[in-house]
């Protein structure tokens, strides 16, 4: 196959082990490239790896951007129905809830990244993935410290408990599954992307990033998450406009038990959703405007594999 790299799709699939990657490549510029860097880690639950994006399949088609994206791609292990999609909307909710607090001074430092597109295919094997902003930097720094006395202290991280605390009030609870399993003292599913302790040397920056917002590394208590939106609705809407808060009520509803929402708010939300995933996606390249004045992430539209149906 001839062709240079910018003429590129390539597609990223598993193989049955799970723990390998093949690709194949298709000459299709226009449709976008989508190119496998490397392997980026292997989970309980799901396996991630790195790749350039210019499209991005999801709810109500594929995205597609004029400028590269590192992007992470999440695939499960135990791929179940809509599954990836699921997760993209437990990501949504936690980074507009992010959004929210920010933007009403909780921190001033986004801890989490942005959601962009999901996969779910329901065929012979089934595959569920999602992606999301891919974090830059280390994982495994130490909660803790011996001094020259043979005293144990523990290093804290900036903002930490500000994050821990206000993502709680809306019942989500980001403090698990942050430890490595064989060994406490060592961090997990946290990126910190300038790993130096500060003028006391007992706290680390606050250049870090949470990651991995599976079932089994982070839960949500929708009941108090119900509540929250309530209370909050005023504020919310006001900090976010009316549009996202409505796209919060329905990925919520859609996680609690998509059989019973309608299909005018299932049609709703893959509107909501698209607009969402389209601005993100133009947020992250070039600020919105292309080279010779056009916009820099557009919604394909595309049925079939890169619109994920609800």
């Amino acid at each position: 196959m001839t062709g240079s790299i910018p003429e590129m799709v390539i597609n990223l699939r598993r193989n049955n082990h799970n723990s390998y990657w093949e690709r194949t490549t298709v000459l299709m510029k226009k449709e976008g490239i989508i190119e496998f860097v490397c392997h980026g880690g292997t989970g309980g639950e799901a396996t991630v790896c790195l790749e350039l994006r210019t499209r991005f399949p999801g709810i109500g088609g594929a995205v597609i951007t004029e400028e590269g994206v590192a992007s992470a791609l999440r695939a499960e292990h135990s791929p179940g129905p809509k599954s990836g999609l699921k997760m993209f909307l437990r990501h949504t909710i936690i980074k507009k809830l992010e959004d929210y607090f920010q933007r009403n001074g909780k921190y001033v430092y986004a801890h989490i990244p942005r959601p962009l597109g999901s996969i779910s295919r329901d065929e012979d094997k089934p595959y569920e993935a999602y992606m999301y902003e891919w974090v830059f930097g280390s994982e495994g720094f130490p909660w803790g410290f011996t001094d020259r006395d043979g005293n144990k202290g523990y290093i804290k991280l900036h903002d930490w408990g500000k994050f821990v605390g206000t993502f709680h009030t809306a019942g989500i609870n980001m403090s698990i599954d942050i430890s490595d399993s064989d060994d406490a003292d060592i961090s997990k599913n946290i990126i910190h992307q300038h790993p130096m302790l500060m003028a006391d040397q007992t706290e680390m920056n606050l250049l870090w990033r949470r990651i991995d917002f599976g079932y089994q590394s982070l839960t949500i208590d929708f009941q108090v998450l119900e509540r929250f939106l309530h209370d909050e609705k005023d504020n919310l809407i006001n900090v976010l406009r009316y549009w996202r808060y409505e796209m919060l009520l329905l990925s919520k509803d859609y996680l609690l038990d998509r059989e019973k929402m309608n299909e005018r708010d299932k049609g709703r939300l893959e509107i909501l959703i698209a607009d969402y995933r389209r601005s993100t996606l133009q947020h992250l390249v070039s600020r919105g405007v292309g080279l010779h004045g056009s916009t820099t992430a557009y919604i394909e539209g595309a049925e079939g594999e890169d619109k994920t149906p609800l």
